[in-house]
């Protein structure tokens, strides 16, 4: 039981919330009306399986780089005391069997994403090759490193579109861009005030321009957002009312920076789960999205 407690810290499974990205395709798509009009159809099975392979293929994935890279780093880890309990970094798990989990969860995600479609296999892969780019060494050059973690959720929302056979639209993905962004130069900001610095390439990361940073991709995000709910797919659906709520979760995410100490194991995503206001207002957003959606274009005429 240790052990297999072991494992599940070792692949991350609270960072799964993050494959919550590959969903937002689905809610901004026509297959939302098909749900809820026929909820138990076979349509609507196929719908769902379709997104669960989409999800948990990209959860393994996201995991065996997790475990691929807390091997590489293991060494570093071992000199920091927020990461030194990681499962690798203290030898609670050898590195033989941490190898045959990252294994078993990369071919679990490509057999998933190919069982899907090739665009969605694909995706996978390349998704999963960037990140081994990024842990060989492009993570160690300043601003490259912010911009590929979020290039990642790009092809996260990339993924469930291909996974649907929707359009992505670049509204969207653009918002998803900007959004990771700032959540991005968060986790740089928390790493610089927590941890030892680190050598990059090109400079390095300093406090006070990362909170720059955060100001003007926090700035973009609800400024994309807001034009995408006027002038985007679903702009008679007057997603304009859902901007307050984007505002105040990015708000209530922004004042969390003033308060690192708080965060975990080395990683800000851990607010997320922590923090019911913000999970409740993440909730409050989809439902809200959805409902607007569907009032646009009534299910039952």
């Amino acid at each position: 039981m240790q052990k297999i407690k072991a494992v599940l810290k070792l692949i991350r499974v609270y960072q799964w919330t993050k494959s919550g990205f590959v969903i937002l395709p689905f809610v901004f798509s026509s297959h939302l009306y098909t749900v809820v009009r026929e909820p138990f159809s076979e349509g609507t099975l196929g719908l769902v399986i379709r997104l669960a392979f989409a999800f948990f293929g990209f959860s393994f994935l996201a995991s065996s780089i997790y475990v691929i890279n807390d091997f590489k780093d293991r060494k570093l880890d071992r000199q920091d005391p927020r990461k030194q309990h990681r499962p690798l970094a203290s030898g609670e798990i050898p590195s033989g069997l941490a190898f045959l989990v990252a294994a078993v969860l990369l071919t679990a995600a490509l057999c998933l994403g190919f069982q899907l479609n090739e665009a969605t296999g694909m995706t996978f892969l390349t998704y999963f090759l960037m990140n081994l780019i990024y842990s060989a060494g492009a993570k160690r050059i300043v601003l490259l490193d912010v911009f590929i973690i979020s290039a990642g959720f790009v092809l996260r929302v990339l993924a469930g579109a291909f996974a649907l056979n929707v359009d992505a639209s670049p509204w969207l993905l653009s918002s998803a861009f900007f959004l990771s962004l700032f959540l991005g130069f968060f986790k740089r900001y928390y790493e610089v005030r927590m941890s030892p610095a680190e050598a990059m390439i090109g400079g390095s990361y300093h406090s006070e321009s990362l909170k720059s940073f955060i100001n003007i991709t926090a700035s973009i995000s609800i400024i994309n957002y807001s034009i995408y709910t006027l002038q985007g797919t679903h702009a008679a659906a007057n997603l304009f009312w859902t901007i307050p709520l984007v505002v105040l979760g990015i708000f209530r995410y922004y004042t969390l920076l003033q308060t690192p100490e708080s965060v975990k194991d080395g990683n800000p995503s851990d607010i997320l789960l922590a923090d019911g206001f913000l999970i409740t207002t993440i909730l409050i957003w989809v439902v809200l999205c959805a409902v607007l959606i569907l009032h646009n274009e009534p299910i039952l005429s």
